[in-house]
């Protein structure tokens, strides 16, 4: 019988990839929209991460509607005619961003392989709660999760005629988290642990990135599991990324001060391939 009685699972790369289901429908939005409103793409792009900066979030949603260029347009046309003219690029992101998410092969087994074995899983993601809810219902998976722990909703322009606005049938799972505990700091896990009365040793805790979720698997001091398939991402989608983040420099630092301090963690177990692996550490 295995001691651990509770796994604390990351969202984001970890059940699915992130960069391929998100990146490929924001440029896509992006370029329709620049048409449409007959201005250069990389202008609206730079405004696009202007949005993003001021709510410290790459996927702050409708993030069109707060640029420059749009609201100029709404305040001359009207928000419904604006509305109206960026149907096309809302849809083109939404369409490519159904298709594109996918979770990694193995993954949702994993899952239920735990689940089934009476081992009590909890999401926790540093998405906000849109981004998070979304993913979780449109890949048909949060009766898996017990909870699910992301950090709260921002104060955004959501149509109502589009799905931001709806009520998510996992909403009663959800718990938003204050936006600025963030990983590593380990303080929300070991309030996971705490509320589920479990001891930390006896918590396992997997997640894609060394820096980030491994770390602070670490200085709480659960079992961390490294979901290393998560972490192969092609320098173009990260570069592309890189062009449209909320990062600042303070940001950039604190990063690189994590990445000296990953330096020395160590996983406790790696998943290589797939999330599938980790049914090993039941197995022994």
């Amino acid at each position: 019988m295995s001691k651990f009685s509770l796994v604390v699972c990351d969202l984001d790369n970890t059940i699915y990839d992130w960069y391929s289901a998100f990146l490929p429908a924001f440029y896509e939005m992006s370029r329709i929209a620049a048409e449409i409103l007959n201005c250069d793409l990389d202008t609206l792009l730079e405004q696009l991460r202007q949005v993003h900066i001021r709510h410290a979030d790459v996927e702050h949603p409708f993030s069109l509607l707060e640029t420059k260029i749009v609201q100029e347009r709404a305040e001359l046309e009207g928000q419904d005619t604006i509305l109206t003219l960026l149907d096309e690029a809302f849809h083109a992101f939404n369409r490519i961003r159904k298709a594109n998410l996918k979770p990694f092969p193995g993954s949702i087994e994993a899952l239920r392989y735990l689940s089934d074995s009476d081992i009590k899983i909890i999401a926790y993601t540093d998405s906000k709660f849109f981004a998070a809810a979304g993913r979780v219902e449109r890949l048909n998976i949060g009766e898996i999760f017990s909870k699910i722990y992301c950090r709260e909703k921002g104060v955004s322009i959501i149509p109502s005629n589009y799905a931001g606005t709806k009520k998510y049938k996992i909403a009663s799972k959800i718990f938003e988290i204050p936006s600025h505990e963030m990983k590593p700091n380990p303080k929300i896990l070991l309030e996971i642990a705490s509320v589920e009365n479990v001891n930390i040793d006896k918590v396992i805790y997997v997640g894609d990135s060394i820096s980030k979720d491994i770390l602070m698997a670490k200085r709480a001091g659960c079992f961390a599991v490294w979901a290393k398939y998560g972490t192969h991402t092609d320098r173009e989608m990260y570069e592309k990324l890189v062009r449209i983040s909320h990062w600042t420099q303070s940001d950039i630092d604190r990063e690189k001060n994590y990445a000296v301090e990953a330096k020395t963690v160590v996983p406790d177990f790696v998943c290589e391939r797939s999330l599938d692996e980790i049914k090993g550490i039941f197995l022994r």
